[in-house]
């Protein structure tokens, strides 16, 4: 079976964010071509993404070029599991193994297994975990196979210094207020804390993925790549250790959705000093909680 057209997907995402974010004004877009240097990809993969904007109804071509007809929605979007590579679909498979407590501290698992649970070949499994690897938290077993490890509090404080650096300083980037943009994204976290708030009892484990998408959203002002890398293994670390002890997740889960809110509900204010103040509290936060987990496992 043919392998899905990420690169189509991701232009057509792309472009889509392109055209909701012009002003009203601007009714018409670029040639093909220009639009093909834009986004950096060919004039067939311009075209096939528009050819199916203009079936949606959001463009039409006419005498002038590419018109817009509507705005796009967030049903006009592919999804990021329809966007992802087989690098990062197998990544995305592996967080979602160990993050939702599907896959243990001590587990054991094989290439074969995580390339058939993400539709990659073995290969590019290998690949990844070597990759991955090298932060310790993963290895190699003699007899094949890989096995989850755990790790000490000296790499752990480590990881916590840098995600400090990196999420203030991109915080520091994000637009003041008067951006419709961050206004909408705002609302659509605060939106997604509250409804898992509301049956926190019930949906505490679905918090992993919101908070790696709401820090994912911060370090996005940054336009670093290595930032993007590194969130990697802090996301990993941060929710990995609830692994080794579960009793406190659900108050630890309140406690976070309280504090991104905070954060969340001043930068929508376009209060940044108090964003900062909240957003630092809630890194303080997070290293006692990672500092603490670790200290009742040791015990």
């Amino acid at each position: 079976m043919a392998k899905p057209n990420t690169l189509l997907k991701r232009t057509s995402n792309a472009l889509l964010d392109y055209i909701k974010d012009l002003p009203e004004e601007s009714a018409a877009l670029g040639s093909d071509s220009a639009l093909a240097r834009q986004f950096g990809v060919s004039r067939t993969t311009v075209r096939a993404a528009i050819e199916t904007m203009i079936g949606s109804g959001i463009l039409e071509r006419g005498p002038a070029g590419l018109r817009i007809v509507r705005r796009p929605e967030r049903a006009d979007y592919y999804t990021e599991s329809e966007t992802d590579g087989p690098q990062e679909q197998i990544e995305r498979v592996f967080m979602q193994r160990v993050l939702l407590g599907d896959w243990r501290p001590g587990h054991t698992f094989s290439e074969a297994e995580l390339a058939r649970d993400s539709n990659a070949s073995t290969v590019s499994v290998r690949e990844f975990l070597i990759g991955f690897s090298r932060f310790g938290l993963i290895a190699k077993q003699p007899r094949g196979g890989w096995i989850l490890r755990e790790f000490h509090d000296g790499f752990a404080a480590e990881v916590a210094d840098m995600r400090e650096l990196i999420e203030m300083a991109a915080l520091a980037r994000m637009p003041r207020a008067g951006s419709a943009a961050l206004t909408e994204a705002a609302d659509a976290m605060i939106a997604r804390h509250r409804d898992i708030e509301a049956a926190i009892a019930r949906r505490y484990t679905e918090f992993a993925a919101l908070d790696r998408d709401f820090h994912l959203w911060i370090i996005g002002f940054l336009n670093n790549r290595f930032a993007y890398d590194f969130f990697d293994i802090v996301s990993f670390l941060f929710h990995y250790h609830y692994q080794w002890d579960r009793n406190y997740e659900v108050e630890r889960t309140r406690v976070a959705i309280a504090e991104h809110m905070t954060v969340l509900i001043a930068l929508r204010s376009g209060a940044m000093e108090k964003a900062e103040l909240a957003m630092a509290v809630h890194l303080a936060t997070s290293r006692r909680s990672l500092k603490a987990g670790l200290k009742r496992v040791a015990a």
